[in-house]
C-alpha cells in the first residue's frame, strides 16, 4: 500500500502538480490542527503573545510589534478562543507554503514549484513550531512575499509591485528583526545583477523605501523612545565568545535543514531496496537572475546575521533562525537539472511520508507523556485555567473592584491573565521598563495581585525581591495555595494581594496564645449576687471579699430601684473572666496588699 501511494504520489507530481499541492497542503494543515487543537493550554510563546498584545504599544521589550497585534485582533475576533492562535499560526505557514508555490511556479513551473513545496515541509520551522504563533512563523510569509513582488517588481516595473515590496518588507521588520538581513540581501542582489540595475534610476526602489518608512514609522518612533527596552548587560567585549555563538548559529541553521537535506540524498542513492525504478521530474530551468535570487535569499540571511552579531549589528534570538529558512526548498530545486531523476522514489516517498506523518502524531504523543513523566509538565497541558480561577478567588473575595493588574512573570502572570475575563494587564517583573503600561498612579489607583512560584521563591510571606522596589511602601494580604497538576503532582504558589486605593484588605486571624488560667474556684457553686446598684460601674466598692459560698443561699438586700445604670464613657477592656454574669458581678477577688 505504501509503495502504491509512492508511485501515486509521484505520478501526480508529474502529470498534475497542482492537485498534488492541494492533497500536500490539506494534509500537512489537517494533522497539525488534529494534534495541537486537543491541548488545553497553548505553548509557552501564546501566553507571552497574548498578554504583549492585550497592550497596544508600538513596540515591547522582548518582540517586535505584529505578532501580539494579530494575536489580539484574532483573539477578539473569536471571543478569547485560545484556539485562534493555533489558526493563526498554522494559516501563517498554509500561506508562506502557498507563496512558495507561487514563486516556484514563476520559475521552474508546476512541477518543480510542488516540488520544492513537498521539500520545504520538512524543514524543522515547519514542524512543531507551527503550532505556536510566534514572530518567526509571523514573518514568514510576509518575507516569501517580498521576494516574490521583488522579482516582480524587477521584471515587470510596476508601480504596485513596488508599493507591495515596500509594505512587505516593513511588515517583515514589524514581524521579526531578522527581516532586515533578507532586505539587505534584496538591495545586494539589486545593485549587483544587470536586470536590478536597470531599475535603480526608476522611481520604483524610491516608491518601495517610502512605503516602507510609511507603515513602518509606528515601530521607528517606539525604537526611537530612550527607554524603548529594559537596559541589558554590555556584550561581551572577547571576540571568541562571539565568534562561537555565530557558529553556533551557522550550525542550528544547518540543523533546521537536516531533515530536507536528509530526503535528498535518499532520492539520490543507487541500489537500495524496495527503491523502484528511476523517476524523472522535469523542471523548467531558471534564469540567471531567478537561481541567483534564490540561493541568494536562502544562504546569506543566515549568513550575515552570524557576522553581524560579532560586531553587535545583529542580534540572535529564539526566533531568529526560524525566520530565514524558508527558501531552502526552492534553492535545492534550483540546483537541479532540467530532467532530475530520483535514483530510489520509492525509499524517499516513504521517507517523506512518515515525517509527514510521523512528526505530528510523535509530537502530541511526546507532550502527553511528558505530562505523566518526572519532568515539568508542558505548558500547553498546564492547568493555567485552574490557577487563573483560583487567583480571581482570592481578589473578588476580597473586593467588588476588578482584577486591573497581575504581577509576576511572563510565564505565571500570563497564566492568570490568559483566563480572566475582564483580561488585566500585566506587570511584568514588577520592572517599570517591561511594562510601560503600568504606571504609579494606575498601580495605586486599581492594586495589583502579585503571583508567583515557589520554584522562583520559596517564601509565600515576603514579596519577592525583585518586586519590592516597584511595590514598596505597600501592605499586602500574603496567601499560598497548592495546584494540582495531575499525576500526583502539586505546585505551590505564593499570593499577594495589595488592594486599590480606598479598599482595606482584613487580614486573616491571627494565631492568638493561650489565655492564662485562673486560679481555679473552691468546688461549691456560688450564691446568687444582688443586682449592681445605680452607681457608676467603675466605682470599685470598699466592701470586704466575699467568703466561699455555703450551700444555702444567703439574705439578700432589696433590690435597687429599676433605674437603667449610666453606661460609662469609653469603657476600658474587662479582662474575660472578669465580666459579670447573668446573675450579677462576680465577687470581687481580694488582692494581695
Amino acid at each position: 500500500m505504501l509503495l502504491g501511494a509512492g508511485d501515486s504520489l509521484l505520478e501526480m507530481l508529474r502529470n498534475r502538480p497542482q492537485r498534488l499541492l492541494l492533497w500536500i497542503l490539506g494534509l500537512y494543515g489537517t494533522l497539525w490542527f488534529v494534534s495541537a487543537i486537543s491541548f488545553p493550554g497553548l505553548p509557552a510563546v501564546g501566553y507571552e503573545m497574548a498578554l504583549f498584545g492585550n497592550e497596544l504599544q508600538g513596540g515591547y521589550w522582548k518582540y517586535p510589534p505584529l505578532a501580539p497585534w494579530l494575536t489580539e485582533l484574532a483573539s477578539l475576533a473569536t471571543g478569547r478562543w485560545n484556539g485562534a492562535q493555533l489558526l493563526l499560526a498554522l494559516g501563517s505557514a498554509l500561506m508562506t507554503l502557498a507563496l512558495l508555490w507561487r514563486l516556484g511556479a514563476a520559475v521552474f513551473g508546476d512541477s518543480g514549484a510542488t516540488l520544492a513545496v513537498a521539500l520545504t515541509i520538512l524543514i524543522g520551522c515547519f514542524g512543531p513550531q507551527v503550532t505556536a504563533f510566534d514572530p518567526a512563523i509571523a514573518s514568514l510569509p510576509f518575507a516569501v512575499a517580498m521576494v516574490l513582488l521583488y522579482r516582480k517588481a524587477v521584471f515587470e516595473d510596476a508601480r504596485s509591485s513596488w508599493i507591495g515590496l515596500g509594505v512587505a518588507a516593513a511588515l517583515m521588520i514589524a514581524a521579526n528583526h531578522a527581516g532586515a538581513a533578507l532586505i539587505l540581501v534584496l538591495i545586494g542582489h539589486l545593485l549587483l545583477t544587470a536586470d536590478g540595475r536597470r531599475r535603480l534610476l526608476s522611481a520604483g526602489p524610491g516608491i518601495a523605501a517610502v512605503a516602507c518608512f510609511i507603515v513602518l514609522l509606528p515601530h521607528l518612533i517606539w525604537l526611537a523612545q530612550p527607554n524603548s527596552s529594559p537596559p541589558v548587560a554590555a556584550p561581551d567585549g572577547l571576540l571568541w565568545p562571539r565568534l562561537g555563538a555565530a557558529f553556533a548559529f551557522v550550525f542550528s541553521q544547518v540543523g533546521l535543514n537536516l531533515g530536507l537535506v536528509a530526503v535528498a540524498a535518499l532520492a539520490l542513492l543507487p541500489r537500495m531496496p524496495l527503491q523502484g525504478e528511476p523517476a524523472t521530474v522535469d523542471i523548467t530551468p531558471p534564469s540567471r537572475f531567478d537561481r541567483s535570487l534564490l540561493l541568494s535569499v536562502a544562504t546569506l540571511p543566515s549568513l550575515l546575521v552570524a557576522i553581524g552579531s560579532v560586531f553587535d549589528w545583529f542580534s540572535i534570538g529564539a526566533y531568529t533562525g526560524s525566520a530565514l529558512v524558508a527558501f531552502s526548498g526552492l534553492a535545492l530545486v534550483a540546483l537541479l537539472p532540467a530532467r532530475a531523476t530520483i535514483g530510489a522514489p520509492r525509499l524517499a516517498v516513504a521517507a517523506w511520508l512518515l515525517v509527514l506523518f510521523g512528526v505530528p502524531i510523535g509530537y502530541a504523543t511526546s507532550t502527553y507523556s511528558r505530562a505523566y513523566g518526572s519532568g515539568p509538565v508542558p505548558t500547553e497541558l498546564y492547568p493555567a485555567q485552574a490557577l487563573s480561577n483560583a487567583m480571581q478567588s482570592v481578589w473578588k473575595s476580597r473586593t467588588t473592584r476588578p482584577l486591573d493588574i497581575v504581577t509576576g512573570s511572563t510565564s505565571e502572570a500570563g497564566f492568570v491573565a490568559a483566563y480572566a475575563s475582564p483580561r488585566p494587564s500585566v506587570f511584568i517583573d514588577a520592572d517599570p521598563a517591561k511594562s510601560p503600561w503600568i504606571t504609579p498612579q494606575r498601580l495605586k489607583q486599581s492594586g495589583t495581585l502579585v503571583v508567583w512560584s515557589t520554584d522562583e521563591f520559596a517564601r509565600t510571606d515576603v514579596l519577592p525581591p525583585p518586586y519590592r522596589a516597584a511595590l514598596a511602601n505597600t501592605s499586602p494580604l500574603f496567601g499560598t495555595m497548592l495546584l494540582p497538576l495531575g499525576g500526583g503532582k502539586l505546585k505551590a504558589y505564593g499570593w499577594a494581594m495589595i488592594a486599590p486605593e480606598g479598599v482595606a484588605l482584613t487580614p486573616p486571624p491571627a494565631a492568638t496564645p493561650p489565655a492564662q488560667v485562673a486560679p481555679p474556684l473552691p468546688t461549691a457553686p456560688p450564691a446568687p449576687a444582688p443586682a449592681a446598684p445605680a452607681s457608676p460601674p467603675a466605682a470599685a466598692p470598699e466592701t470586704a471579699p466575699p467568703t466561699p459560698a455555703s450551700p444555702g443561699p444567703s439574705p439578700e438586700p432589696a433590690p435597687a430601684p429599676a433605674d437603667e445604670p449610666a453606661a460609662p464613657t469609653n469603657p476600658a477592656a474587662v479582662p474575660a473572666d472578669e465580666l459579670p454574669s447573668p446573675a450579677g458581678p462576680a465577687p470581687a477577688r481580694s488582692s494581695a496588699k
